[in-house]
């Protein structure tokens, strides 16, 4: 199986380290802690990392990994989430539910739907897990269509 993760060209090296959960919280942890956010698909990757977006000025980077067969993983169906999940006000019941798995170190990966597309999901890596291991691609180069910053 293989995820995919967009980021800032600058940040390519350190893109699976988690240290960006360090200094920023995100949708499933609070800041100071590891964590790495995939996407099942780059058509995934390229719409969760577009939401964050102010323009196409920051160059970017896809990088593929590969998640050897066999490695544990936990699963946070749809149906089990908290009402109103999607909305922004709701980070806080999912930062809890990241944040227990983080610290509890059951698996290095947990799937997630995603709150742009919920039929697809996301893959939280937990690069502080002793089993934690990836197999990572070279960077490509990505940039968006400029028709997608169409402006209202």
């Amino acid at each position: 199986m293989h995820v995919w993760r967009i980021c800032a060209a600058k940040y390519q090296d350190s893109a699976f380290s988690g240290i960006g959960g360090l200094y920023v919280p995100g949708r499933w942890h609070t800041q100071g802690h590891k964590i790495v956010y995939t996407a099942e698909s780059l058509a995934l990757a390229s719409l969760e990392i577009f939401v964050h977006l102010e323009s196409d000025r920051v160059p970017l980077v896809a990088i593929k990994a590969n998640i050897p067969d066999g490695l544990e993983m936990e699963e946070i169906k749809i149906e089990n989430m908290p009402k109103n999940w999607q909305d922004p006000d709701s980070y806080s019941k999912l930062q809890k539910i990241g944040q227990s798995w983080l610290i509890s170190r059951r698996t290095p990966i947990l799937k997630v739907p995603s709150a742009i597309v919920p039929v697809e999901s996301n893959f939280l890596f937990n690069p502080e897990h002793p089993q934690f291991k990836i197999d990572l691609k070279p960077p490509i180069r990505f940039c968006f269509d400029r028709r997608m910053w169409k402006s209202s």
